[in-house]
């Protein structure tokens, strides 16, 4: 079954507290996609569907249970998602025919700038442990995978600013000579870099 962990082409960051999209990721999106993931997020049961699928491929009868509606309401939403070229459909037989949903675009929250400024002014200063365990104890469940800031923060429900900066604080000496937690980096570090045309 393929997964989340191979990657997407685009990321679309949003505010976690009102849902309103914040950024586009790469900023040169093809105009028309940006038209119709704008178009998809404005409507309540895509945007419940994409958010879901941002987090884990799911079955028809998944995704029923995550949001609830009728069988032909959510087969309605997902052609328009299909359509708009946000979703793909692949059947598999295992006894019955299952439909399976995977994203083409990964949906992440991110916090709005003023609340990332003061996070990064006092970077290092308050580590929210829980949220720092939860990104290592994800790392370390997938030891044999790469994955980029946006992957943990769909897996995680942590906005994608607080991962970057929580997985920064292990670079900071003073971060780390701070620490209890952990005292030498329970990851393996790999960035990526793409040209832009």
């Amino acid at each position: 079954m393929a997964s989340l962990e191979t990657k997407l082409e685009y990321c679309v960051y949003y505010d976690g507290q009102n849902g309103s999209i914040l950024d586009f990721f790469p900023q040169d999106i093809p105009p028309d996609l940006k038209n119709r993931i704008i178009t998809m997020w404005s409507q309540d049961i895509p945007r419940k569907i994409l958010k879901e699928l941002s987090v884990k491929e799911l079955t028809m009868q998944e995704l029923k249970g995550l949001i609830g509606h009728s069988n032909s309401t959510l087969h309605e939403n997902i052609k328009k998602l299909e359509d708009a070229g946000l979703v793909y459909t692949r059947i598999i037989y295992e006894g019955n025919k299952i439909r399976v949903l995977e994203p083409r675009i990964l949906f992440v929250t991110k916090n709005p700038e003023h609340k990332t400024r003061v996070q990064r002014f006092f970077q290092g200063m308050w580590v929210d442990s829980s949220k720092n365990k939860a990104i290592v104890d994800y790392l370390q469940d997938n030891p044999d995978k790469f994955f980029t800031a946006d992957q943990i923060a769909a897996k995680t429900g942590i906005p994608v600013d607080e991962v970057e900066l929580i997985l920064s604080n292990w670079d900071s000496q003073f971060s780390r000579g701070l620490s209890d937690f952990l005292k030498q980096r329970p990851f393996e570090k790999k960035v990526l870099y793409r040209g832009t045309p």
